[in-house]
């Protein structure tokens, strides 16, 4: 016997003939993961709070050979999360895969931070992740085929930080939420995963990084001594969002560099 003759079936990253909506994909983590499920054949639905945003990154997707909608939204208001899951379904015709990526972090200390300030951290870390969520997962529910519901919380939200406790303590509820999740939508052949990204630059952090002493404390924490890139992440996303993943479920991913090994 060899390899050939007895090897098992691998699973395929292919995502010809699905449908995946990328919250926050405009921009950053966002963004990178709308371009790979695009090119791994999926068709993408987009949302972001600039409708310019949205039509720029879904006519990048479209001069490449793909397809996507661009959809003005906040995930924040229940109604609109809710209308880019219906466009989706009357433009594609389904819905298979859920990235709640769109996220928020305010910088202040816990006694100088207000409830306002609180609120808005936690209204779309988590109450806008558990609308789109939901909005996806009924209409995968009535699918009747199963699907992928992608969290993305934080490595923040495994270890405390200072100075970013709203950002924190939601990214934390977020890896409880999608545990739930799992839990309940798992009798539907739904999967429901957290990714926690550390440090990777984006256009939001990236003048940050770039300071040497910053960008050198953060690398020291890491175990691979390395920042990581938006490619990286948006590839822990097909992963989930693939049959590759069809076992996992309730789990979550640090894809950190190490930063929370230790």
């Amino acid at each position: 016997m060899d390899l050939e003759t007895t090897a098992l079936p691998m699973p395929s990253l292919d995502l010809t003939g699905k449908v995946a909506i990328v919250t926050g994909g405009t921009m950053g983590l966002g963004y990178g993961m709308v371009m790979t499920l695009a090119h791994f054949g999926a068709s993408v639905v987009l949302c972001s709070r600039h409708q310019e945003d949205c039509d720029r990154v879904a006519q990048e997707v479209e001069n490449a050979g793909g397809k996507a909608l661009g959809i003005k939204a906040d995930v924040r208001i229940k109604d609109e999360i809710e209308e880019v899951v219906r466009k989706a379904v009357e433009k594609f015709g389904r819905v298979d895969i859920m990235v709640n990526n769109a996220g928020m972090g305010i910088t202040k200390r816990v006694v100088e931070m207000s409830e306002d300030e609180f609120d808005t951290v936690f209204d779309t870390n988590v109450k806008g992740l558990f609308f789109g969520a939901a909005a996806a997962a009924r209409e995968m529910i009535k699918q009747g085929t199963g699907g992928r519901i992608i969290n993305i919380s934080s490595a923040g939200g495994l270890v405390g930080t200072k100075n970013i406790a709203a950002y924190c303590s939601s990214k934390a509820a977020v890896v409880s939420l999608s545990k739930t999740m799992a839990m309940e939508w798992g009798p539907y052949g739904i999967t429901a995963n957290t990714i926690c990204p550390g440090y990777v630059p984006t256009s939001i952090n990236r003048a940050a990084l770039e300071i040497p002493k910053v960008k050198e404390q953060i690398v020291k924490r890491t175990a691979l001594r390395r920042l990581g890139t938006i490619e990286e992440i948006a590839a822990v996303t097909l992963f989930l969002a693939s049959d590759a993943s069809s076992i996992i479920t309730g789990a979550y991913i640090a894809a950190d560099m190490g930063t929370t090994c230790n």
